[in-house]
């Protein structure tokens, strides 16, 4: 299959950009690796394509993430992390150096709260991007359906609502995920399974590989309820290079098999792995080599 995007990875150094963690209390500490090693990654998980999302512990600070797409204009896409206060020239030229979407999130410190999700949505409209949500769904479930409802560009659900596995299908956040993608306000990204395990299963321990198994089948009915209620409106990203993750790190190729495995259909995973994120990211235009256009906020 052509045209495979890896719709969530991560870079953390440049070798003309030097940039440290301001992020005081940053989760993790970053690793080494560039948008050449982001290159070799791709190659191996047989993807031709990919999207950066600009790393927690970097906060505000772009330059790494703007280096990485700048080197690499045709294959690469980028999640920038603004807040109110960025200037539309900032903006502008995010956006003409690939730029498609930003994130709020809770998941790490140094992220643009949740709780902006609209007002953030208002600063991006005009430039055809969307909003990237990273919270554990459950913890919002009071306000954030009438919130994405109200956003005027689409919202992208991280880590298939960073709920974990212990929640079934019937979990209220689990449900309201499912009904905005469903009413088509909102995308998931099938990613972060690791991410996703319940907390008191430590690998290694007693019983782990049974846990893993559960775990992995109740995933696998969330990636399944999401193809029912809105195929046309999911991504799938490795979540490269898995900062933060306590677990055996997996390779590019055992996640994209995962994929295989969730939907079987190889129809539905062309849609996911190709079609899908080349329009929300604006990458299915050939020769893109930068250059101010505004990409699809289509729903």
């Amino acid at each position: 299959m052509n045209d495979v995007v890896d719709a969530h990875c991560h870079v953390f150094v440049d070798a003309e950009v030097p940039v440290t963690p301001s992020v005081g209390a940053a989760a993790y500490e970053p690793p080494p690796v560039d948008v050449e090693d982001h290159a070799r990654h791709l190659a191996e998980s047989g993807c031709e394509r990919g999207v950066l999302v600009q790393p927690s512990a970097y906060g505000s600070d772009h330059r790494c993430l703007l280096a990485a797409l700048s080197a690499r204009p045709a294959e690469l896409r980028g999640v920038a992390c603004i807040d109110l206060d960025t200037s539309d020239a900032t903006l502008r030229e995010m956006h003409d150096l690939g730029v498609r979407a930003t994130r709020v999130q809770d998941g790490y410190p140094g992220g643009v709260p949740v709780e902006s999700l609209v007002a953030i949505g208002q600063r991006v409209a005009r430039l055809g991007w969307h909003v990237e949500l990273w919270t554990d769904v459950r913890r919002h479930v009071d306000w954030l359906g009438d919130a994405v409802r109200s956003c005027p560009v689409p919202v992208v659900f991280d880590h298939l609502g960073y709920v974990p596995s212990d929640a079934g299908l019937d979990d209220p956040g689990v449900r309201l995920m499912l009904s905005l993608l469903e009413e088509g306000h909102a995308w998931v990204a099938l990613s972060g399974l690791e991410r996703l395990l319940p907390s008191g299963s430590e690998p290694g321990g007693v019983g782990f590989a049974r846990a893993w198994e559960r775990h992995e089948a109740s995933i696998a009915a969330r990636v399944s309820a999401c193809v029912e209620a809105g195929a046309d409106r999911l991504v799938w990203g490795t979540d490269w290079p898995h900062v933060g993750v306590r677990l055996p790190l997996p390779s590019g190729q055992e996640v994209r098999a995962r994929l295989d495995r969730w939907v079987p259909d190889e129809a539905t995973r062309r849609r996911i792995l190709v079609d899908n994120p080349g329009r929300r990211y604006d990458l299915n235009r050939p020769g893109f080599r930068g250059g101010r256009t505004s990409a699809t906020s289509s729903y």
